[in-house]
């Protein structure tokens, strides 16, 4: 009994010692594999320079701080990912019992890899924690902001999809999981793994909703078609990405509607208030909006047939279950964000407690100016327009639970903060350096 219990205990002893032994090695290639990637948050840093700071953190002596006296190493450097792989081997420590008896007697072998983020610019942030396609372009599709980064915070597989002949551009394209698509539809490849980011705008507070101002509002003629034929390109959008067929436009759906042509256009100037029931522009109705704060209430806001929608400094509150906004076809859209005030820089500030998943739709062949902050985070902004959208604004920024292109829509995310006096809502646009360990 005795030879059994001291076998038990040095056993013990043994596989606590080994698995203490893992657990110092793991931490001290974080620790080099961090070491070097920050190198990468300096200006030029190359490969040389990274493996010349890991290589000299050994050389000191830092690895007995860590209990080892002889570990071998080898480093990967990726420059274009900002990527640093650190891999270490030595020898288990002598043991009592399990020295002579696998896995304990086989050397301990570690990786350890970690990506630095610097200075980069955000305008997309998915914040859906599990969808497929979180950030998705289909068919033929570009998603192009070179300057600044798209952040997926799905952990799926497929969290970040571009398929088909479609393009997602990006200075970085990071995803909490997977990503689908050829080496073709990315540039750069996709980083994955990523930490989550936090929804930059959790903490802003929602406006404070008064009276109604305005019921039904509806300006211009065939209003009702615009309703018709916001709701029947939706069902087709969502019928055709469900077919896999990358959704898009369907030209039966979006052509002879708005025949009457600009001939006889209405202006209308609206003041900023509640708008119960929605707010509908169809043909001849050309809505210039003054500045302020639009709140959008248990009714849509749908633009179609060729009606125009134009405010500067102005910003849409989406509250209750029906209230999306839809951009049709052959609207002629130009909105600018405030520059002053709790809503400075935020375009679109949807109802955290609205329904999960609702879609709102870009399908404007005129909606070269969106500049601002759209925050869905509750719903989905589905583009599939055939020209370019927001190419002409300063900057864009989207955070929403999900962003959908279907079709052939080109949508720019520019970064030129400079270029304007509204400012980047904080935790989108310029964020600090940072180095994260990547699993």
């Amino acid at each position: 009994m005795l030879p059994m219990m001291l076998a038990f205990v040095g056993g013990g002893v043994d596989f606590f010692r080994w698995n203490t032994e893992r657990v110092n090695l793991k931490e001290l290639a974080d620790t080099l594999a961090t070491r070097g990637a920050r190198e990468f948050l300096l200006a030029n840093a190359s490969a040389e320079q990274v493996h010349a700071v890991i290589e000299n953190v050994l050389e000191s002596g830092f690895a007995e701080s860590y209990g080892f006296q002889s570990v071998q190493s080898s480093v990967s450097v990726d420059p274009a990912e900002s990527t640093v792989t650190v891999r270490l081997v030595t020898p288990p420590g002598e043991g009592l019992i399990l020295t002579n008896y696998m896995p304990f007697m086989a050397d301990h072998d570690i990786t350890s890899t970690a990506v630095a983020m610097g200075g980069m610019n955000v305008c997309v942030v998915a914040l859906d924690a599990n969808a497929q396609g979180a950030v998705s372009a289909t068919t033929n599709s570009k998603l192009l902001a070179e300057d600044c980064s798209i952040m997926s915070n799905s952990t799926s597989i497929q969290g970040v999809v571009s398929s088909g002949f479609s393009k997602i551009e990006a200075g970085m394209i990071c995803s909490s999981g997977g990503a689908y698509g050829n080496a073709h539809n990315y540039s750069p490849a996709p980083t994955l793994d990523c930490p989550v980011y936090d929804d930059p705008l959790s903490e802003r507070t929602a406006p404070a909703v008064g009276v109604c101002d305005e019921i039904d509002a509806a300006y211009g003629e065939g209003v009702e078609d615009v309703t018709t034929s916001a709701l029947t390109v939706s069902t087709n959008l969502i019928a055709g990405a469900a077919e896999g067929l990358g959704g898009g436009r369907v030209n039966g759906l979006t052509q002879g509607v708005s025949d009457i042509g600009e001939a006889g256009a209405e202006t209308y100037m609206l003041d900023p208030g509640v708008y119960c029931g929605g707010l509908t522009i169809g043909a001849l109705a050309d809505v210039k909006l003054n500045p302020g704060l639009y709140v959008i209430k248990d009714g849509p806001l749908n633009v179609g047939l060729g009606g125009k929608l134009t405010g500067e400094n102005v910003s849409f509150y989406l509250v209750g279950d029906a209230s999306t906004f839809y951009f049709g076809p052959e609207a002629a859209i130009s909105l600018t964000a405030p520059n002053t005030g709790p809503l400075a820089g935020i375009l679109f500030f949807e109802d955290r407690n609205a329904p999960a998943d609702r879609k709102h739709y870009i399908l404007s062949d005129d909606a070269r100016i969106l500049l601002g902050t759209f925050y869905l985070s509750r719903g989905v902004l589905a583009v599939a327009s055939l020209l370019p959208v927001a190419d002409q604004s300063a900057y864009t920024a989207i955070v929403a639970k999900k962003l959908q292109m279907m079709g052939n829509p080109t949508l720019v995310l520019n970064a030129d903060y400079a270029a304007t006096d509204i400012p980047v809502p904080e935790g989108v646009g310029p964020v600090g350096s940072t180095v994260f360990l990547r699993e």
